[in-house]
């Protein structure tokens, strides 16, 4: 089969055929949900970063103040509860392997003896109802040690000293951040492994150790993604240990790099899918759109991080209120962690009523976990669906990307609700009910405009629960492909709600699918049914789209590890073929679509370097 052969599977209705074939070893059940499943993240964390505020340039009285009026104004009880220190905050490696704090920015955490600790400073914020996060580094140097150079806040002594990053003292330094000094949340970043190489500004501007990067930003070919996703692993494995109550949360930051975006989930509650977000509309744009096609990779405790609000800055300030709003939106609609970051103490009214904004927050924090998907995009105008904990209901925003006023629209279909049934419609950030009349909703959107709306009407595929509905509780446990890039135009390739990886309508032997999930071939999707449900129906088929000698694939269904429906070798053109299993009790459904090159093919002897993109659609859970 050539590179370049396109497949798509499609999964609509069904009953059960056999054909035995042993599974690649990376296509094996593993009859699990096997992500991260740690942490206290079920909805994406909420709370206040002090970075884009104050940098380095922190101290316990800005952040207290910040905590005071955050408790004061509102927002605490809108549910911004995590308060973070973030970098900066340390003075050295001590002798004895441990950190010593910079008491003079943090004075609260000086002891009449033995060496200072962080546990007044927890137990004040704790005490205020907040929950307490830190910043490290998961090599050996910090982020400010290579990009902050005059900053008075960097750590001292000799390189030694200096070297403050978890690498080495993984164990000892999670161990102290959170058993002694009682953090809940950590951010790690990953600066230590990408900006102290040969040739660095780290390394002109002072003495570090030199070390050969693991992370090569933005070259996945020379990062070796392995080494990075062990480093955090570790990480995740020892947090997990550590907090037996499970009150706590791992934000991993290596901004979109070393193939994060496909294995963040398994170590981790949420990852960074980006570089730093910058205060102006085209940054912000870009970090949305390295996650926008990446539905099936977010859920309860494990959410794409596009990064923190820049909300209150720039282009995002109170001079720009349709430009704050919007953006708020699409984190909430995208089901990102909501983390502002400006001086809080300088809000206007407008600003906190816009941030405590109830049934916006509600959107982002619903229970179901699932991201929103984009269904629509042409020109400057997005859509985007988020199917809710409450059947039949949907967030939805429709999205002006552009400088001039224009005209959006959705309809059911889009919605993935039935056009004949009536629709409940609410404009969230106004809270109030909408007058609409037939299945299409239009709305006037100014420049960088949006609406933001909370729809409710029955479901289109009736009485079964569509996967598409459900994306917050599939697992994609191996996608065919072979690394993630963050770069926007590199992210076509992963897997899909109701359309191919592509962006392209699901269709199979000339007939259109309306929801489903496309994805590569050689993939295996884990689905959380929970014994929840009592049959998996489906049709199985490979999408018009593949080439037309694009050899065949075959799909298999399992339930807890216990093969239930193994189809014939479908190839392009071929009606689907439909399963129809027994699915009561099953606690993790598993789909496997495995392509083999077209027999007697010049392909047929080649290895499996790479992979066709193949679909599933139309798959219901009853």
């Amino acid at each position: 089969m050539t590179k370049t052969s396109l497949l798509a599977i499609a999964l609509a209705l069904a009953p059960l055929s056999s054909l035995a074939a042993g599974p690649r070893p990376e296509l094996q059940p593993s009859a699990r949900f096997s992500v991260y499943g740690h942490g206290a993240a079920a909805t994406p964390p909420m709370g206040w970063n002090p970075w884009n505020a104050f940098r380095t340039e922190v101290t316990q009285d800005k952040i207290l103040s910040v905590a005071e009026t955050i408790k004061r104004n509102g927002m605490q009880k809108a549910g911004y509860r995590y308060v973070n220190i973030d970098d900066g905050w340390w003075l050295q490696r001590r002798a004895d392997g441990g950190i010593q704090i910079r008491t003079t920015m943090f004075p609260m955490a000086a002891s009449r003896s033995g060496p200072p600790s962080l546990r007044p400073w927890t137990d004040h914020l704790h005490a205020m109802g907040f929950k307490a996060g830190l910043y490290t580094d998961v090599g050996r140097n910090a982020c400010s040690q290579a990009h902050d150079a005059h900053s008075p806040n960097l750590p001292v002594g000799t390189v030694a000293q200096r070297e403050i990053g978890l690498e080495g003292f993984e164990a000892s330094d999670l161990a102290t951040m959170f058993g002694e000094w009682g953090f809940d949340y950590i951010k790690v970043d990953a600066c230590g492994l990408a900006d102290f190489g040969e040739g660095s500004k780290a390394l002109a501007s002072a003495t570090y150790r030199e070390g050969r990067p693991l992370i090569v930003r933005a070259d996945a070919q020379a990062t070796d993604a392995d080494k990075v996703e062990t480093a955090y692993a570790r990480v995740g494995r020892l947090l997990a240990g550590l907090n037996p109550d499970d009150d706590f949360v791992l934000s991993i930051c290596p901004w979109g790099e070393a193939g994060v975006g496909n294995w963040g989930g398994r170590h981790g509650n949420l990852w960074r899918t980006s570089a730093d977000i910058e205060p102006n509309w085209d940054s912000m744009l870009h970090n949305f759109d390295t996650a926008s096609r990446r539905e099936l990779y977010a859920g309860p405790g494990r959410w794409n991080d596009p990064d923190m609000l820049a909300v209150g800055l720039g282009e995002f300030d109170a001079r720009h209120p349709v430009e704050a709003r919007t953006h708020f939106s699409m984190w909430a609609i995208l089901a990102a962690p909501l983390l502002v970051g400006f001086d809080l103490n300088h809000a206007s009214p407008a600003q906190v009523a816009m941030l405590t904004n109830p049934e916006v927050i509600a959107i982002n924090q619903d229970a179901a976990g699932n991201q929103g998907r984009i269904v629509f995009h042409e020109g400057d105008v997005q859509v985007l669906v988020k199917p809710l904990a409450q059947r039949g209901e949907r967030g939805v925003l429709l999205l002006n990307r552009g400088n001039r006023a224009v005209q959006a629209r959705v309809d059911a279909a889009q919605m993935q609700l039935d056009p004949g049934e009536p629709m409940q419609v609410r404009d969230a950030w106004a809270g109030r009910d909408l007058a609409t009349s037939g299945a299409v909703l239009e709305f006037d959107l100014p420049a960088h405009g949006s609406m933001l709306l909370k729809v409710r009407g029955k479901p289109a595929s009736g009485d079964a629960t569509a996967l598409g509905d459900i994306s917050g509780r599939i697992h994609v446990a191996v996608d065919g492909l072979s690394g993630y890039s963050a770069r926007p135009a590199e992210v076509s390739g992963t897997p899909r709600v109701d359309a191919t990886p592509a962006g392209q309508p699901l269709r199979i032997a000339g007939t259109t699918y309306a929801r489903g999930i496309g994805i590569h071939a050689d993939s295996r999707l884990e689905v959380k049914t929970a014994g929840e449900f009592s049959r998996f129906q489906a049709l199985a088929g490979v999408d018009d789209a593949a080439a037309a000698s694009g050899g065949t694939v075959q799909f298999r269904v399992y339930g807890d590890g216990r093969l239930l429906f193994t189809s014939p070798a479908l190839a392009r053109g071929q009606a689907p073929v439909p399963i129809n299993v027994d699915v009561r009790g099953v606690q993790v459904l598993e789909l496997v679509a495995e392509a083999a090159p077209e027999a007697g093919s010049a392909a047929a002897s080649a290895s499996r370097a790479s992979t066709p993109v193949v679909a599933w659609a139309h798959a219901d859970l009853r």
